[in-house]
């Protein structure tokens, strides 16, 4: 390598420079603090390292210096070395983490005496210390480009981890396999997928950190950086948020949605109820829940039930309350066993679901068939109306007890984002509420369809009132 160095003086450099919290410092020209510290070091010692943070804490700028350190490193050990980065979109590699690198390198006299030439402005191209010494950043719309990295010395560094899709991530197996390593960063927006994996039923695998805006040394009187969170700025947001919302606890806290004592049901009774699934046998009464569609991009789900055995749900989409009913008749009559009677249909009614009822209650065939028409309303008061502020709120904790009890669910990437993601306050008199579909539609992007389905599902009421119609309705 063409350098005024000495080979001597190479050496120690690249000794000393094994250490990244060193390089940061004294390369870089960083000032580094404690967490910072640990983010760093946990990828040199470690093949995986997920973090979970707040706002203003400093992830997208550890991996910058990340991405320099390592080509850095093995430069001067004259061997070859990549660093691919990428996040959830390709406007924030080159918005955030590629403009995060190019700043640092015009930082430092040190990096360029090794690397003369400046990172190109397009994050693809990339900069070069050497043939096969590089840092580069691809799209996750090109997974075949995360597979395709060819390097003795890899190293992966994903922003925004959370948005990025599971495809991105399994192209990047083989190379793991080889000795690649990942560190991932990201707000903890999401509760399925790869990165909450790693969190979560993955977590053996991963040295896992979590980063709240409450760490900064702005916060923690550790030292003085601009840009990074404040103690004003964290306490503004527990005013405006409150410590129980969802956005306080991913935005500030660098916790997953459901991630807390507030959560209707956790992730591991809900791993045990998706592992139990297979070898759970089907037996007892045949129940069945409803939600109907009210938008457009949202699902009308059928969900059957019998017993502790949740059966693969029908997902309808862009379909009228007649065709809801008819495809319920079908499901029945496939599920339908001989000595089943009044097999009952509940149909959350809040919007769209009259429809289906009225339909149901026309057709002689599901008469035929003992199907009992059961309208619930979500909103009406709980049965055990002391502990739960509205019916919705009852049947959540119903079935988060039913699932802790035995009940079994076929694993379902978005069902299960709908579950965690359920999360519940108190009201006025102390009672149990659950976060309305609205706020959950922000939340996850989705209205909880197939969850809700469930619910009514496993849903049992104790009382029963007048019937309606000329067909058999329960309530």
């Amino acid at each position: 390598m063409d350098s005024e160095y000495t080979a001597e003086q190479i050496s120690k450099l690249a000794d000393a420079c094994w250490d990244p919290v060193w390089f940061a410092e004294n390369v870089l020209h960083e000032r580094v603090w404690s967490k910072q510290k640990k983010m760093l070091r946990a990828i040199r010692d470690g093949d995986r390292v997920a973090v979970r943070s707040g706002h203003k804490t400093s992830k997208t700028r550890s991996m910058a210096i990340l991405a320099l350190w390592w080509v850095f490193y093995w430069h001067l050990r004259g061997e070859d070395a990549r660093t691919a980065i990428s996040s959830a979109s390709f406007d924030q590699v080159k918005k955030a983490l590629w403009r995060e690198i190019t700043a640092m390198y015009r930082r430092s006299p040190e990096y360029q005496e090794f690397c003369p030439k400046p990172p190109s402005l397009d994050p693809s191209t990339g900069l070069n210390l050497s043939m096969g010494n590089q840092v580069f950043g691809f799209s996750t719309m090109e997974p075949e480009r995360a597979a395709g990295v060819s390097s003795p010395h890899i190293l992966y560094l994903l922003d925004e981890a959370s948005g990025i899709e599971n495809s991105i991530f399994e192209a990047m197996e083989g190379n793991m396999a080889g000795g690649a390593k990942m560190f991932m960063a990201s707000q903890a927006t999401r509760m399925t997928g790869f990165f909450y994996d790693a969190f979560n039923k993955h977590a053996r695998y991963w040295d896992t950190i979590k980063l709240s805006s409450m760490d900064s040394p702005n916060v923690t009187g550790e030292m003085a950086i601009p840009g990074l969170a404040t103690r004003k700025w964290c306490d503004e947001k527990l005013d405006m948020w409150g410590s129980d919302s969802i956005a306080y606890r991913v935005r500030v806290l660098g916790e997953f949605p459901g991630a807390s004592d507030d959560s209707v049901l956790d992730a591991d009774a809900l791993l045990a109820s998706t592992e139990r699934w297979a070898t759970t046998s089907a037996t007892g009464i045949l129940e069945i829940g409803v939600d109907v569609a009210r938008f457009g991009d949202d699902e009308s789900v059928i969900q059957p039930v019998r017993g502790q055995h949740a059966h693969i749900p029908t997902i309808l989409t862009n379909r009228d309350g007649v065709y809801v009913a008819r495809k319920i008749v079908e499901v029945v009559r496939n599920l339908r066993r001989d000595t089943d009677q009044n097999i009952r249909v509940k149909i959350d009614v809040v919007g769209l679901g009259s429809s289906p009822v009225d339909h149901l209650l026309s057709l002689d065939v599901a008469r035929e068939l003992g199907i009992v028409v059961v309208p619930i309303h979500v909103q009406s008061n709980a049965i055990d109306d002391d502990n739960y502020s509205d019916t919705g709120s009852e049947m959540s904790f119903l079935l988060a007890h039913w699932v802790r009890g035995g009940g079994a669910v076929p694993e379902d990437e978005t069902l299960r984002e709908e579950l965690l993601s359920n999360v519940y306050t108190l009201d006025a008199k102390g009672r149990r509420k659950v976060m309305n579909k609205k706020d959950v539609k922000k939340l996850i992007g989705r209205s909880p369809d197939r969850r809700n389905a469930l619910e009514m599902a496993v849903y049992n009421p104790q009382r029963s009132q007048q019937s309606r119609g000329s067909a058999h309705v329960d309530f």
